[in-house]
């Protein structure tokens, strides 16, 4: 049987292409797109790699590990914004900028939402945030659940969207208002206790070198 009788499986690599850990983490990109996050697999992802599943091991040590890849690639695609703005407008840019790349890719959302302080970058991400607004004035505890605040908003109401169709009526950016006003008057005053104690927590989790 030739070549032409042959039916490559959609993603795969080409004959004599040798399996590289980019295509297998673009390819599980792909699934979770299409099918979801909660439905990913890796015997899914081998079937359309058109692989074994036991070759899959030569790059990711697992499906844990490769969700936290994925989750890392896809923070790597969102920069913070680098501008003059007041801390809350700036706050508001971000998580504009964040809906509308999840947006892109909605069946991300609850991976991002999951896996972000698990992998290598996430936590790098979440400090620049936090030294944004600490650069501002705002107390690094109250930064820190700043951005705890913003990330569920974000990601929230992208899952409601997800699920309901597109909102006429703006939900994001009167919830988003609603959560900036809040996190405005928690600022000005003293962090309490659970403030303090959630940034102890992620410091023990995530020590800086």
């Amino acid at each position: 049987m030739d070549d032409g009788h042959i039916a490559r499986r959609r993603g795969a690599p080409p004959a004599g292409q040798r399996l590289s850990r980019d295509a297998v983490l673009a390819r599980a990109e792909d699934l979770i797109d299409a099918d979801g996050y909660d439905r990913f697999s890796l015997r899914a992802l081998a079937a359309a790699l058109g692989v074994r599943p036991n070759a899959l091991y030569n790059h990711v040590g697992g499906r844990e590990e490769l969700l936290d890849a994925v989750a890392e690639r896809y923070l790597a695609e969102f920069v913070l914004p680098d501008t003059g703005e007041p801390w809350p407008e700036w706050v508001r840019t971000v998580a504009i900028g964040l809906r509308a790349q999840l947006l892109d890719h909605p069946e991300r959302a609850a991976l991002l939402l999951s896996r972000a302080g698990g992998t290598a970058l996430g936590p790098v991400v979440l400090r620049r945030f936090v030294d944004r607004l600490v650069a501002a004035g705002v107390d690094r505890a109250i930064a820190h659940l700043g951005w705890h605040l913003m990330l569920t908003t974000v990601v929230g109401t992208v899952q409601q969207e997800r699920r309901r169709g597109k909102d006429p009526a703006g939900t994001f950016e009167a919830v988003l208002d609603v959560a900036l006003r809040g996190l405005v008057a928690v600022a000005a005053a003293a962090p309490d206790e659970r403030a303090t104690m959630l940034l102890a927590a992620h410091r023990l989790a995530h020590p800086q070198p």
